[in-house]
């Protein structure tokens, strides 16, 4: 007969077996899922050096180009408003970037510059206490309605403009914006703004639901503004909101106002300086970029 110490020794065997069956199975497994990450790895190493080679050669030639553009914007720039005063106005949110590479453009057309208004994001008809107190500083009171504020607005805003005078002296239509945290003004002149014979540059942010709202502000304050000053706008290309666009449908904006609707770029700029100086010379209003309505991407040198 079998004695136990057979049976015990047989099952410390069998186990024996499988735990060295299952050690060398899991051996080989892991060695061929190593070698496998191994190889995606070096794919996918490879796989990036020669996206960052194209990379540096995509920088290359955005930098070559660049260059080169801005060679050919500074010609079209060149002198091209000197001797007059150029006011921005600007919507909330506008890059300050591209505030800044028009101001710039600015100085090598020979341009002074008259100062800026920057409109804030309170310059909302939905925002109840807002539009209170807007219509309040607009001697409306605050029971007045939205289309009421943005009208009053639209008027007293272009007779204030169309009549230069200290932007802070008490009772000024502009300081009391100012103070409502409506706008803020930047008066580079130092004296009376906006100073006579003012060009006016509109730079939309493009942002949805924009501030001050287009149809009800920005497109009504144009029209009335196009009547007394030469007006140029821009905007940038991937414009949710184009102000742009509203120009060209409008049958009076679309032949008296320039547009650009890529100023964040370099022929943005100088197709904005450009389109400013036609319109100030009498010339039909130009309109660049790359949206609808647009007749070329930049104007030639």
């Amino acid at each position: 007969m079998i004695n136990l110490r057979y049976h015990i020794v047989s099952l410390v065997a069998v186990f024996l077996a499988l735990a060295i069956g299952v050690i060398a199975g899991t051996t080989v497994i892991n060695d061929q899922v190593v070698k496998g990450l191994e190889r995606s790895d070096a794919t996918l190493r490879a796989s990036l050096k020669n996206q960052q080679d194209s990379n540096g050669v995509l920088k290359s030639q955005l930098n070559l180009w660049q260059s080169w553009g801005g060679t050919i914007a500074k010609q079209i720039e060149k002198d091209v408003l000197r001797g007059r005063t150029v006011v921005l106005m600007l919507s909330s949110g506008v890059d300050g970037k591209i505030v800044s590479n028009v101001q710039n453009a600015l100085t090598i057309a020979g341009a002074t510059r008259g100062g800026t208004i920057t409109f804030s994001s309170r310059w909302n008809f939905n925002d109840d206490p807002a539009r209170q107190q807007l219509g309040s500083i607009l001697g409306l009171g605050p029971a007045a309605t939205a289309a009421d504020v943005a009208t009053q607005g639209v008027d007293r805003i272009v007779n204030r403009l169309d009549t230069p005078g200290d932007p802070n002296a008490a009772g000024d239509l502009l300081q009391a914006l100012a103070q409502g945290g409506f706008i803020q003004v930047s008066d580079s002149t130092g004296g009376s703004f906006p100073p006579a014979g003012s060009l006016v540059i509109w730079l939309s942010s493009g942002a949805p639901n924009p501030s001050p709202p287009d149809g009800q502000f920005s497109l009504p304050l144009l029209r009335a503004m196009v009547e007394h000053v030469s007006i140029a706008v821009g905007e940038p290309m991937a414009s949710a909101d184009s102000l742009s666009d509203q120009i060209h449908g409008d049958a009076a904006l679309n032949r008296t106002v320039a547009t650009v609707d890529h100023v964040d770029t370099i022929p943005g700029v100088a197709a904005l300086i450009a389109g400013l100086h036609d319109v100030a010379t009498g010339l039909p209003a130009p309109h660049y970029g790359t949206r609808r309505g647009t007749t070329a991407i930049a104007p030639t040198p």
